[in-house]
């Protein structure tokens, strides 16, 4: 790891390493009042090599200020690895509708920024102008991954920006404001959580030594949201124990907790440990490997399942599940192929008392009691072709609600009103 480039880093009492964390105090440039639910994200870049040296990754991670204004962003977790890979730089950018932008190590005018400091930075945003421009705004911001829904709407804009300085006849570029409460809210297009770049059949092949073809479907046990997005990886040519199960939940209004408080319940009497995050669930049951985990800094839960085919053995489903989490910066949003996908409420609106859309029902080490027809297990896969016998599940769902001769599964939970969602027949 290389030391920090950061301005008079060697002559602060406070820490300064490129790892973190990072703390410090997001105001507005005029009135010093905190700026909240401002987005800060913090950028490590590595590199590798001992003659020839070239980029070698990077990981991000996003936080929002709190009422004060006030971020803490943990060290980086230092996923990227490599034999002669090094950590080089990391920077923090702050970004909130509204306001010009923030990078930690540059200014909008060009040139290193001076006052940035790790520990106790106070970052100053300056409001939007008329006369600024959103593509010199968003060249100079480079947005990383996790600011891309954020700075969506300057796209337009910055487009008209850069076409009238081509000469066309654009007009003048208006800011869009806020649509003021009275008036009757824009139809807004539905969108969903896509989590299918989280583990892609060639990285399970990479992983598993699996030669055979997957057919990467969505999940029906659980209703597709902005929130939850359940992925099936199934084995073409092979039986249900080739297949892998992810079920991923990004922000659910509800909170983390009742993620976490399903997730262990879903596992019965196993305890969490800290494979992945401190809130790290594992367990096998009638041939199936299950590993669930919640990182709540990212208000990201994800439980992952994987045949006893597919996945020789506990850690091998632990391997997948690890690269799931070092990809979680791949989930992103897209329109709702259905159109009807539940959009967020409102603000100032009452949360639904909604559960957060995690399976339950039974757990490994006990006997399930669906109240469908047949049985489930922790993948949602069903048991061997021509075999009856039932399996045990930390959920009660299949993982696919398509048809097939494979097997039944039983009832499952709906994420909106935490009651039964239907059957189905091949997970």
């Amino acid at each position: 790891m290389r030391p920090p480039s950061y301005v008079g880093a060697r002559d602060v009492v406070t820490d300064a390493s490129l790892l973190g964390p990072f703390d410090g105090q997001v105001v507005d440039a005029a009135t010093s009042e905190p700026v909240a639910e401002a987005t800060v994200v913090a950028v490590w870049s590595y590199d590798r090599g001992d003659g020839f040296i070239g980029p070698w990754g990077a990981e991000t991670t996003s936080v929002t200020t709190d009422a004060t204004g006030r971020y803490r962003i943990p060290p980086a977790r230092l996923s990227v690895r490599g034999s002669t890979a090094r950590l080089v730089d990391a920077y923090l950018i702050v970004y909130k509708r509204g306001y010009a932008g923030y990078r930690s190590d540059a200014v909008p005018t060009g040139g290193p920024r001076s006052d940035f400091t790790v520990r106790h930075n106070r970052v100053e945003l300056r409001k939007w102008q008329n006369s600024d421009s959103h593509a010199e705004h968003l060249l100079f911001l480079a947005p990383p991954r996790p600011l891309h829904k954020a700075v969506r709407w300057e796209a337009e804009l910055a487009n008209l920006d850069l076409f009238r300085a081509l000469g066309g006849a654009g007009g003048p570029v208006v800011a869009v404001e806020e649509e003021e409460a009275s008036k009757p809210a824009a139809q807004v297009v539905a969108e969903v959580l896509d989590a299918s770049g989280l583990l892609t059949p060639d990285e399970v092949r990479q992983r598993t030594g699996y030669t055979e073809a997957f057919e990467v479907k969505d999940l029906t046990d659980l209703k597709r949201t902005n929130f939850y997005h359940g992925v099936h990886l199934q084995a073409i040519h092979s039986d249900e124990r080739h297949d892998l199960a992810l079920r991923v939940w990004s922000a659910p209004p509800g909170g983390m907790d009742p993620v976490a408080a399903t997730i262990q319940e879903t596992f019965g009497k196993v305890k969490p440990g800290g494979d992945i995050t401190p809130e790290t669930w594992s367990t096998t049951a009638d041939g199936v490997h299950a590993i669930g985990f919640v990182d709540r800094t990212q208000k990201i839960g994800v439980l992952l399942t994987c045949g006893d085919q597919q996945c020789v053995d506990l850690d091998s489903a632990l391997i997948l599940a690890k690269h799931v989490y070092r990809n979680l910066d791949r989930l992103k949003s897209v329109p709702d192929p259905a159109g009807t996908a539940a959009t967020p409420a409102a603000p100032g609106a009452a949360a639904p008392p909604a559960a957060p859309g995690v399976p339950s029902g039974a757990v490994p080490g006990k006997t399930a009691a669906p109240s469908g027809a047949g049985a489930s297990n922790p993948a949602g896969v069903a048991s061997p072709k021509g075999q009856g016998a039932p399996t045990m599940s930390p959920e009660p769902g299949p993982t696919t609600g398509a048809t097939g001769p494979k097997g039944q599964g039983a009832s499952t939970m709906s994420p909106e009103s935490g009651q039964p969602a239907g059957k189905g027949k091949r997970p």
